[in-house]
C-alpha cells in the first residue's frame, strides 16, 4: 500500500514539475479550435453542455443513432467524431449507417487509427512493407506502418488486427501514439499488479483517464479488468481524456 501511494505521490511530482511526461518536441501546433471545444465543455454546466453538444453535431454534421443526449459517452463520441478522429460504421457499399457502436468492442485496428489520429500522426507518410503480414491487405496498413515507427509495444507481439483491443493495450496504444514517456509506475487495481501495463494503467489513473470499476452504489471495486476488452465509448472517453491533458499542457 505504501509503494502504492508513493507511486503516485511521485507521478505528482512530475506532473507539477514537468507536465505530461513525453519528448520535449512540441507534438501539436494548432490547437485553437480544440481548445475552444474542450474549454466550452468543461466550464459549462450540465444544461449547456447538451447544447454546446447539439452544436458540434451540426458543425461535423455527423448524428449518430445510437449516441443520444444524456448517454455518458455523448460527450466524448460527439468531440472526437468533431475532431475528425473517430467516425461510425459503414455498409459494405461505404455508406455512413448512421451507426457508433458505443457498446461494440474496440478493435486492435481501430484504436490504432483513433490514436494516432488524436495525436496528429499523418499515416499518409508512413511509408514502406509493415512487417504485420496481415496489415499488408488491411485498411489499417498505414496505421499499422506509423504504430511501427512509433515502436507501438502491442504491435511487437503481431496482434491480429481485427481482435477486441484490452484495456491495458489500449492505454499502452494511447501513450505510445503520443510518445508519452510514461514514469514506472504501480497501479492503483488490485488486479493490474505486475500486468505488463501496469505502468501506464497507473500513469492513466495519475492523469484521471481511468478510475476503475464501480459497483451499484458507485463505490470503487478497486478493480480494473486490464485483459478484459474496451467498448468503442470507453475507448472514447480515454482518448478525449489524453487530449485535454494535452491542450491544458499547451496552455501553459
Amino acid at each position: 500500500m505504501r509503494m502504492r501511494f508513493f507511486s503516485f505521490l511521485l507521478c505528482g511530482i512530475l506532473l507539477l514539475s514537468f507536465g505530461v511526461a513525453r519528448p520535449a518536441s512540441a507534438m501539436f501546433e494548432a490547437f485553437s479550435q480544440l481548445r475552444e471545444d474542450i474549454e466550452a465543455m468543461e466550464k459549462s454546466s450540465p444544461d449547456n453542455l447538451d447544447d454546446i453538444l447539439q452544436k458540434l453535431e451540426g458543425v461535423s454534421g455527423t448524428k449518430f443513432t445510437d449516441v443520444q443526449s444524456g448517454e455518458w459517452f455523448h460527450r466524448y463520441v460527439t468531440s472526437l467524431t468533431r475532431w475528425g478522429i473517430a467516425s461510425g460504421y459503414k455498409d459494405a457499399k461505404g455508406n455512413a449507417t448512421g451507426k457508433f457502436g458505443p457498446g461494440n468492442t474496440v478493435t486492435v485496428a481501430e484504436i490504432l487509427k483513433m490514436a494516432l489520429k488524436s495525436a496528429q500522426v499523418d499515416e499518409t507518410r508512413c511509408v514502406g512493407k509493415p512487417a504485420l503480414r496481415q496489415a499488408e491487405s488491411h485498411w489499417a496498413r498505414p496505421f499499422v506502418l506509423c504504430g511501427e515507427q512509433r515502436n507501438m509495444r502491442l504491435l511487437r507481439s503481431s496482434p491480429d488486427l481485427n481482435r477486441s483491443a484490452l484495456r491495458g493495450e489500449v492505454l499502452g496504444v494511447i501513450f505510445d501514439a503520443f510518445g508519452d514517456n510514461v514514469p514506472p509506475l504501480y497501479a492503483p487495481f488490485t488486479d493490474a499488479k505486475n500486468h505488463a501495463y501496469e505502468s501506464d494503467i497507473g500513469y492513466a489513473a495519475a492523469l484521471k483517464m481511468v478510475s476503475g470499476d464501480k459497483d451499484a452504489s458507485g463505490k470503487s471495486t478497486g478493480m480494473f479488468r486490464p485483459d478484459a476488452p474496451v467498448k468503442r465509448g470507453e475507448a472514447a472517453k480515454m482518448l478525449y481524456e489524453r487530449l485535454r491533458v494535452e491542450v491544458m499542457e499547451n496552455q501553459k
